[in-house]
């Protein structure tokens, strides 16, 4: 055992248990949502996994600028991927001397405006690769896009041509890449020109399509006029018929007269036009796949309680299942949802709706997806899970540990427990008692998941770094 108690931070380790997880509990407290930042900047001085502390969801300002001064360039380069770094943050990464952090900083800049002047410090980086990536960030003046498109690295010059951005640059630019002697770079040029030809919708432009795809894709979405919506409706091709079914600018009587087609595809499509009534759609015979299509135009009406309400009751169970994926619900619609006798829907709600009434999801969970999917729903309502903490399935005993009012035995025993996914998650919970705290830092133990746990005194947090530290 550590030998630790909390009125005794300083006492050393014992050494029969055999030399101290060092990296365990370093990669623990990096990532310890109640380290301050001194532990923080313990472990950055020390060099111990010195990627952990950057990529806390929150980094406090000491850390960061110590993290920016740090002299691994892993660990400037690590800063450059978070998330929330400021723009003059990334400007100083920007500019740093190591040109794996400038490229991490290049590439980091397509979401953070960088200055002109750190931009033009990147477009004019001796490390190609690093240029490479300047095309892409965000803000980049015309000129500096003009500079790199001229660029001495081939790849560089490619980079620096998209459809969006050609058109920014200077005629005779355009010209010389047109004739680049790099085959790269007339690529990118090629397919910067590319203008997709669009969609035919007379007859005579369909007749006149060589290319299947394009004909199937016409059938399916363009603005067809009435005399190539009948030759539609009429061709061999069940898939072109499908996909002439489902588009909602086939008028609707076309449309009905594939309601009654050989192929079941095709019927599918015609009963789940948006233009239909709830009769219509109900004489449809078809067959329901086993994966639910999408129905874009349900989702556009999730602005409407009304009619969100009438889909709910749909006869289609596909259109029901559409609401029900939808994210959120007035209560009304939920509760109808919440009732309906096709197995399908009742699951769409429980996967899908942030709305879904907790006995829906104990009844879900429990008989059709499985306890460990209670894992990844912070919907599930969790008082009373604790019951579980015996269960022989491991998804249970892990669930156990989200009751609100679990004893401190419980997370004591599952800190011990078989399962390493439990053991280590009942080593994280703040309120595991210290002795079972102290046992779960030891090697043979959770002792990264331990040196996690919030509810680790800070003075102790220092006394592990001291424990860590190289002799």
């Amino acid at each position: 055992m550590l030998g630790l108690s909390a009125h005794q931070p300083a006492a050393v380790w014992h050494p029969l248990s055999g030399p101290p997880p060092v990296r365990a509990w370093c990669r623990g407290l990096a990532a310890n949502p109640g380290a301050p930042a001194g532990v923080l900047l313990r472990l950055l001085a020390e060099g111990a996994e010195p990627l952990g502390p950057v990529r806390r969801p929150e980094l406090p300002a000491p850390v960061l600028e110590a993290a920016l001064r740090h002299p691994q360039w892993t660990v400037r380069a690590a800063l450059a991927e978070r998330p929330d770094l400021s723009a003059r943050t990334l400007a100083a990464l920007a500019g740093d001397r190591e040109r794996r952090v400038r490229r991490a900083a290049a590439s980091a800049a397509h979401r953070v405006a960088l200055p002109p002047a750190a931009l033009a410090a990147l477009a004019a980086d001796r490390d190609p690769e690093t240029r490479r990536l300047v095309p892409g960030c965000a803000g980049l003046p015309p000129e500096l896009l003009a500079a790199l498109a001229q660029d001495t690295s081939p790849p560089v010059r490619a980079a620096a041509v998209r459809p969006e951005s050609w058109p920014q640059l200077p005629p005779w630019i355009r010209t010389g890449l047109r004739a680049d002697r790099d085959p790269a770079v007339r690529a990118a040029v090629r397919r910067a020109l590319r203008v997709e030809r669009e969609l035919p919708v007379t007859l005579a432009g369909y007749i006149a399509e060589s290319d299947p795809a394009r004909r199937e894709r016409t059938a399916a979405s363009a603005a067809l006029e009435r005399p190539l919506g009948e030759w539609l409706v009429l061709d061999d091709d069940p898939r072109i018929r499908a996909a002439a079914a489902g588009n909602p600018r086939l008028p609707t009587d076309l449309a009905l007269a594939l309601a009654a087609d050989p192929d079941g595809a095709v019927r599918l499509a015609v009963s789940l036009r948006p233009d239909l009534t709830e009769e219509q759609r109900a004489a449809v015979a078809c067959r329901l796949p086993d994966a639910a299509p999408p129905l874009p135009w349900v989702a556009e009406r999730a602005d409407d309680p009304a009619e969100l309400l009438r889909l709910a009751r749909s006869a289609h169970p596909l259109v029901r299942c559409a609401v029900a994926s939808l994210e959120r619900l007035p209560r009304a619609v939920v509760a109808v949802l919440a009732a309906d006798g096709e197995l399908r829907v009742r699951l769409a709600l429980a996967e899908h709706c942030a709305d879904a009434p907790g006995a829906l999801l104990r009844s879900v969970y429990g008989q059709l997806l499985g306890p460990a999917a209670l894992l990844a729903d912070a919907r599930f309502p969790a008082p009373g899970l604790a019951r579980w903490a015996e269960r022989p399935e491991p998804a249970l005993r892990l669930a156990a540990l989200r009751d609100p009012e679990l004893a401190p035995e419980v997370p004591a025993a599952l800190a011990a427990d078989r399962d390493a996914l439990v053991a280590r998650a009942a080593a994280a919970d703040p309120r595991l008692p210290w002795r079972a705290l102290l046992r779960a830092l030891e090697p043979d133990a959770q002792p990264e998941a331990a040196a996690a746990n919030p509810a680790l005194p800070v003075p102790f947090m220092h006394r592990l770094l001291e424990l860590s530290a190289p002799r």
